[in-house]
């Protein structure tokens, strides 16, 4: 079953609180991927506050250079690096040259093979990417046309392989049940304004991880002008890439607590649904 389990470890924007830390967000794939979505301060804590080792994970995805999104990095390629590992970083090709002094694997892509992820440009004050992660998650068969199969035959055409069987060769698109959709897609944004570029980029997706920085408090103009969102801004682009889900994230340290958030969240109709963790939160989805 496509399940993903989301840990927000930091939700905040770059000014942390007490209850509201630096970016970085744990996810966890049925395919056993551990990737950390952004590297605020102190991410290697809060992934040892949630029972998982540096050392474990596939990748980081860093979105852009501002301090705090990447400041918790060093503390995880040393942990790295003390346990036997080598840290495998994501982030923009700007990135590339400083990044490497710190003995990591530079990419802008993954190729896990069921699983890829690509850089999606967004709209910063700086060179930006959203990461655009890609499942897999092979055919469902109509189980009136693999009727007789051996059971090696239907794993393979599962996994989008053609099959050959008593002299035939079977292709996954011929026996698929059609309501079943193969592609998962899920997008987290970083810090961003609008961005209609990305939208069309993008096209669709299940889970939309976007910044909302600002409420409904402060003039839009002024939060595009800074590189960031409103929470309109966040919905406008959940409905553009035609989301099922928007998690609102990046919540400047100016809101006490995030009940204005909730508000404007509660009021979203029709979906998508609309979720405003708080840190250390955990949200599985179903893709």
């Amino acid at each position: 079953m496509p399940l993903i389990k989301l840990v927000f470890l930091g939700t905040g924007g770059a000014v942390p609180k007490a209850d509201r830390t630096l970016p970085a967000i744990y996810l966890e794939d049925w395919l056993g991927h551990r990737i950390l979505l952004d590297a605020g301060e102190g991410a290697q804590y809060r992934l040892l506050q949630v029972g998982v080792s540096p050392a474990s994970l596939t990748l980081v995805a860093v979105t852009h250079p501002h301090e705090d999104h990447v400041l918790g990095l060093p503390g995880l390629v040393l942990t790295s690096k003390f346990l036997g590992g080598r840290l495998r970083v994501l982030a923009p090709r700007s990135m590339h040259e400083a990044l490497e002094r710190l003995g990591v694997e530079m990419g802008d892509s993954y190729d896990g093979g069921r699983l890829k992820i690509r850089c999606v440009k967004v709209c910063h004050t700086v060179d930006a990417c959203g990461w655009l992660l890609e499942w897999d998650a092979g055919f469902k068969l109509d189980l009136s046309k693999v009727a007789g199969l051996p059971k090696w035959a239907l794993t393979s055409l599962i996994r989008g392989e053609p099959v050959e069987v008593g002299g035939r060769v079977v292709r996954p698109e011929e026996v698929a049940d059609p309501s079943h959709r193969r592609f998962r897609r899920l997008l987290y944004t970083g810090d961003t304004g609008p961005c209609p570029d990305m939208w069309r980029s993008v096209e669709w997706v299940d889970v939309l991880i976007h910044e909302a920085t600002f409420a409904d408090d402060v003039d839009p103009r002024r939060a595009h002008e800074e590189g960031h969102s409103t929470v309109a801004d966040a919905v406008e682009a959940a409905r553009a890439v035609k989301a099922s889900v928007l998690i609102l994230t990046h919540v400047s340290a100016r809101y006490p607590n995030k009940e204005r958030h909730r508000a404007l969240a509660r009021a979203v109709q029709p979906p998508p649904h609309v979720y405003v963790p708080e840190d250390f939160d955990t949200l599985l989805v179903k893709l």
